[in-house]
């Protein structure tokens, strides 16, 4: 191997330690927030449950895998630092490491995908980036079959394919979401309006730190691969693809645990507006309610027959008509 000896401690030895402590900080943010997710949240439905629970054991998984990688390269192979280069291709545990980061985010693409669904009712627009996420999965698990067959070289191939697959549709759920709540937003009282804009804050800010995680494990992936030699985009690359499915994880959470804060500045906002009196009312019916831990906030409208949101998806309303005789 022509690489020398510093080369491997620093970009490659230093880009897992790096990675590790990442990966354990964020699980200690995560843990954060599937406590208060616990707390807070006793009325979810069960599949919501299921769902943070199948995450809250998958990121641990992962942490686990993580810390199993470091003992493997500083212990195992202390004293032999070429044997710790190759456990890409000699240890299960980093063979399995694109699919399983994959797999983390896959499952967060879901749970987003089925918000969109109920925000939108977009078929189309859902299927696409669904199709996009599913692609980007496979991706993974294709240049991870590679990597067992030690086939480096076809496995490399892939990875870009699975970024910018990723990245595409990060990009399209984002803005599909961002659209349909503005949308939802024309329709709406400006307290009620309040509450969609915050949702719309909340969505870019959640999804901004994945995104960039993203986009900076595909930069670091295509600069690293122009050259045999290990440099700092390899570093980079090691580090932004152990960090992005915990960063998925907490963007999920993050947008779970928001769910009290907006419903109390949503129900200040119905407390003012309910002073309007009786005339105020004739012309105005019930958008829907957001479900926020097992309590509805009511949401007014200006015309006779509007759309409905119900967000049992943290927020994500879903659209469905409803009589004039639903007056608030």
């Amino acid at each position: 191997m022509s690489t020398s000896l510093n080369e491997l401690t620093t970009y490659i030895f230093g880009g897992w330690d790096l990675a590790v402590a990442c990966d354990l900080l964020l699980q200690g943010a995560l843990f954060a927030q599937f406590a208060h997710y616990t707390s807070l949240y006793k009325n979810d439905t069960a599949w919501l449950k299921a769902f943070v629970g199948g995450l809250l054991f998958l990121t641990t998984l992962k942490s686990v895998q993580m810390i199993q990688i470091m003992w493997q390269q500083n212990v195992v192979h202390f004293s032999d630092p070429m044997g710790a280069a190759l456990l890409l291709n000699t240890s299960w545990t980093q063979e399995i490491n694109l699919a399983f980061s994959a797999l983390i985010a896959f499952s967060v693409q879901l749970f987003f995908c089925q918000r969109l669904w109920a925000l939108s009712r977009n078929t189309y627009i859902v299927l696409l980036v669904f199709l996009l996420f599913v692609f980007g999965l496979v991706a993974a698990l294709v240049s991870t079959g590679f990597t067992f067959a030690h086939n480096p070289k076809t496995a490399g191939d892939w990875i870009p394919i699975h970024l910018s697959t990723v990245l595409v549709g990060d990009i399209l759920l984002c803005g599909s979401t961002a659209f349909s709540l503005l949308k939802t937003s024309k329709q709406v009282l400006p307290q009620t309006a309040g509450v969609l804009n915050a949702l719309l804050r909340l969505t870019f800010q959640s999804a901004a730190p994945a995104f960039m995680c993203a986009l900076i494990n595909l930069i670091a992936n295509r600069a690293g691969s122009r050259t045999e030699a290990v440099n700092t985009g390899t570093m980079l690359s090691i580090i932004s693809n152990d960090a992005l499915p915990k960063l998925y994880a907490l963007s999920a959470m993050w947008t779970l645990n928001s769910r009290q804060g907006i419903r109390l500045a949503g129900s200040h906002g119905q407390t003012t507006s309910s002073q309007e009196g009786h005339s105020g009312r004739r012309n105005n019916v019930e958008l829907g309610g957001l479900s926020l831990s097992g309590t509805r906030a009511p949401i007014q409208v200006r015309t006779q027959t509007v759309q409905h949101v119900d967000s049992d998806i943290a927020f994500a309303p879903k659209l469905d008509n409803v009589s004039q005789h639903s007056v608030v």
